[in-house]
């Protein structure tokens, strides 16, 4: 019984050994290294993942090469143009090849035509034009301005205005619903062939304002004098980078030939009077290609070859890579060397879209840092963890007796005669088993 006693006893010890021990270890400076690691790893990798999947508008070749065999390239580039009386005027074109003009479009698609056809892919594919349309890559145009957008309401007979609003417009061309993916809360986008240019679609927040509802489909806009009919209800994001980035402001989509009617370039004499008005010469803000690419870097030379007065060493218009510039090494690349990035898009007016991408950019930089310092730590966290257990191994428990005084032992505190009657049953009954 008295074996029995002793060994419950020592039992009982090791217990209470074994708690301190555990206490010890979550005190311990590893410990916490270990759980920062954790924090911040799992931190800044959801918030990469978060920030990368609310822009779906930089994942569309990703998009395109998941219902296809071909590798895509998202390619886009914003030009410069003169706006004589601020963002109230379209971007105008001007020379010197900072400026895309709408007639460049034509030119840029052959070229770039040229290019995909002499690529293998074409004979994958077998590109070629259909009904007067290129197949095997798509394309958009664009350029923004703010106007003043009354809404109004036939009442026998009569229109009556019951809302104005401050509304930016994007006057789009070719397939710009395939770049920027929307979600429909009534109605659809412009068709890329217009049935009615007097078409317009407008986002979430002008349709809230005009008629606190989003069932607004056939009601009517004057924009200049020129009335619009709703076909659609497009569905900002509701993040903060939206919201810097002015995504979620009053906004509406027309077609880009319809700039030529609402806005003209006037022609006065020399006592103010007018002579003539006729359709401004506008530039385009931004075009955008999603090109087939079966060798990895092709697409963005041919991009760039196919862009008017493009040179390496001028430039003048300014090329982005979209697809995959979310990625460690291209947003790396993006922030170093530092400051040359920001020099390159000085002097560019850049759409909603892009304004967010860059914010993006700026965010996903300090999430991937955030998971380098937690790796860091997470090693050194390792590296102390197994030195301390290494330390522990080499006091043998039979070596213990070499300090005849105990608070030399650096392994141990200072025991009471109680803790010490307690080890020496544990070292019997060791030696017993």
């Amino acid at each position: 019984m008295q074996i029995i006693d002793k060994t419950k006893e020592v039992l009982e010890t090791e217990k209470v050994n074994t708690k301190r021990k555990f206490l010890k270890l979550i005190f311990a400076v590893p410990f916490w290294l270990i759980l920062a690691a954790f924090v911040l790893i799992g931190f800044g990798i959801g918030r990469a993942f978060y920030l990368i999947d609310t822009r779906p508008d930089q994942k569309v070749a990703e998009i395109w090469q998941s219902k296809s065999e071909m590798s895509f390239r998202h390619m886009s580039v914003f030009a410069g143009g003169i706006r004589s009386q601020g963002d109230i005027s379209p971007l105008t074109y001007t020379d010197g090849g900072k400026s895309i003009h709408l007639a460049d479009i034509a030119l840029i698609r052959k070229d770039l035509q040229a290019s995909t056809d002499t690529g293998s892919a074409a004979a994958t594919k077998n590109i070629q034009y259909v009904e007067g349309k290129l197949r095997g890559w798509e394309d958009c145009y664009s350029s923004t301005v703010r106007a003043s957008v009354n809404a109004v309401e036939v009442k026998d007979g009569l229109e009556e205005v019951i809302g104005t609003a401050d509304t930016q417009l994007v006057a789009v061309g070719g397939n710009y619903k395939a770049f920027h993916p929307f979600r429909y809360l009534s109605g659809g986008f412009l068709p890329e062939v217009p049935v009615d240019t007097n078409h317009i679609v407008i986002n979430d927040v002008l349709a809230w304002k005009f008629y606190h509802s989003y069932d607004v489909l056939g009601n009517r806009l004057i924009i200049n004098d020129q009335m619009f009919t709703i076909i659609g209800v497009v569905e900002e994001r509701s993040t903060n980078v939206a919201e810097l980035s002015g995504e979620q402001e009053n906004r509406a989509f027309i077609y880009f030939g319809t700039l030529g009617t609402l806005y003209h370039s006037v022609t006065t004499d020399e006592n103010g009077e007018v002579i003539s008005t006729e359709p401004a010469d506008f530039a385009i803000q931004c075009y955008e290609a999603l090109l087939p690419e079966l060798v990895n870097g092709v697409a963005v030379t041919d991009f760039k070859n196919a862009m008017p007065s493009y040179s390496l060493t001028n430039p003048q218009i300014y090329v982005s890579n979209n697809t995959g510039r979310f990625g460690v090494l291209r947003i790396l690349d993006t922030v170093f060397p530092l400051g040359e990035t920001d020099r390159a898009r000085m002097g560019y007016e850049f759409p909603y879209w892009e304004k967010a991408a860059q914010m993006t950019e700026d965010r996903l930089f300090y999430d991937y840092v955030l998971v380098f310092v937690g790796v860091v730590l997470f090693l050194i966290g390792l590296v102390m963890t197994g030195l301390k257990l290494r330390a522990r191994k080499a006091v043998k428990p039979d070596e213990i007796d070499d300090y005849p005084d105990e608070t030399d032992d650096p392994y141990q505190e200072e025991l009471t005669e109680e803790e010490k009657e307690r080890r020496e049953l544990l070292k019997s009954v060791t030696h017993l088993g």
